[in-house]
């Protein structure tokens, strides 16, 4: 099958291969950005594999980064642009149920489409845009349905992350999994264990992002796959999570499920991921205290607070969005903590904090105006009482 706007999509990346071509070699598209050409999908990643050799890839393109070698990578940096060129391999003998332990270099491209993950992703285009689909992968397409390459069992048996891979593109395609798929997920759910948490995160992050992700979630809890993977094992409640950040789902996930926020660190998040969905925590645990709107809006950033009052419902966003604040940061206020201390009139020490944070307030809740004197007056009533 030819697309019509196969030129269009493809551009320069066209010649490319005809190069290889010209060079007696084979060269074709493959993975991503076929299917996404086949489905009317942008793409901005293309991937070229080749019987071309690594070396020999690299005497046709002189500028070349060797990004896996050992396994047949190299990217190519032609005009500008980056691509991805991978020799025709199959690999064998997979370690731990995660990577193969050897690859092997073969000059047929049915035997490099075999070792691929579903059906959907195993279809190949030279530089006419001729199809080479072994596997019935636009009829998958067609038919919306995730589909593994081969025998599912021995495919998750090779790597247990394709199992999360398959409910990642049921999520980012909007299709079902296949039967025969679905059930050998099920029998070999355990075999997640084996993989890193950081592969596993990685997958969430998309799974979560996807058209599909709520469809993908009812599938991958009824299938017990997340009964192997830590916060995940203690997920039953799950919703559409396409309008909210990877940071915002896991908050949701936390507390629509009463998991402590302490099970993240087994995730192995950043620092910023885990500060970010404790920040959300604390802006809550502000409305439920009943703190005024504009010391909520000081401290906190406003769409953080937009995405607590939208998810427990507090008030309309509008209540927040017409506040004018007095002042945004200690630093717009009218007088310096070199002067604080001077008016206080005592050595500095945990008092300041304290007394930022009453100064603050009064200019934010309008008790004084943000002027040298009235502050001056405020900090004199008060300084008897540090």
């Amino acid at each position: 099958m030819v697309r019509n706007n196969f030129k269009n999509k493809f551009k320069g990346a066209i010649d490319i291969l005809k190069i290889f071509n010209q060079n007696g070699y084979e060269a074709y598209f493959v993975g991503g950005c076929v299917r996404d050409y086949l489905l009317g999908e942008d793409f901005s990643d293309i991937d070229i594999t080749t019987n071309a050799l690594p070396d020999e890839v690299k005497k046709v393109f002189r500028k070349s980064i060797d990004t896996g070698i050992q396994h047949g990578t190299v990217t190519i940096l032609v005009n500008g642009d980056s691509y991805e060129v991978t020799t025709f391999r199959t690999e064998e003998d997979y370690t731990n149920h995660r990577s193969p332990e050897k690859v092997e270099f073969v000059s047929n491209l049915r035997e490099d489409l075999d070792r691929r993950d579903f059906t959907i992703n195993a279809m190949a285009l030279d530089y006419n845009g001729k199809l080479f689909d072994y596997h019935n992968g636009d009829q998958d397409l067609n038919s919306k349905i995730i589909r593994t390459v081969n025998n599912p069992n021995e495919r998750f048996y090779e790597d247990a992350l394709w199992m999360l891979r398959a409910f990642r593109f049921s999520s980012k395609l909007g299709f079902e999994i296949e039967n025969n798929t679905l059930n050998a997920i099920k029998k070999n759910a355990e075999l997640i264990k084996f993989v890193s948490i950081e592969r596993i995160v990685n997958e969430f992050k998309k799974l979560l992002a996807g058209k599909g992700n709520l469809r993908s979630l009812e599938l991958l809890i009824d299938s017990k796959l997340n009964s192997y993977i830590p916060f995940f094992d203690e997920v039953d409640e799950v919703q559409d999570f396409l309008s909210y950040s990877f940071c915002q789902s896991l908050y949701i996930l936390a507390k629509s499920n009463n998991i402590s926020f302490e099970k993240l660190r087994d995730l192995k998040l950043s620092n910023k991921e885990i500060k970010k969905i404790k920040e959300y925590e604390r802006i809550n645990l502000e409305f439920i205290d009943n703190t005024p709107l504009e010391l909520i809006l000081y401290k906190y950033d406003k769409d953080d607070i937009h995405f607590i009052i939208d998810y427990f419902a507090y008030c309309d966003k509008k209540e927040i969005d017409i506040i004018n604040l007095p002042i945004t940061s200690f630093n717009d206020i009218a007088i310096t903590s070199t002067e604080i201390i001077s008016i206080i009139d005592k050595s500095p020490g945990p008092w300041i904090k304290d007394i930022t944070k009453k100064l603050e307030e009064a200019i934010l809740l309008n008790k004084i105006n943000n002027t040298e004197k009235n502050i001056v007056d405020f900090l004199e009533k008060i300084r008897d009482n540090i």
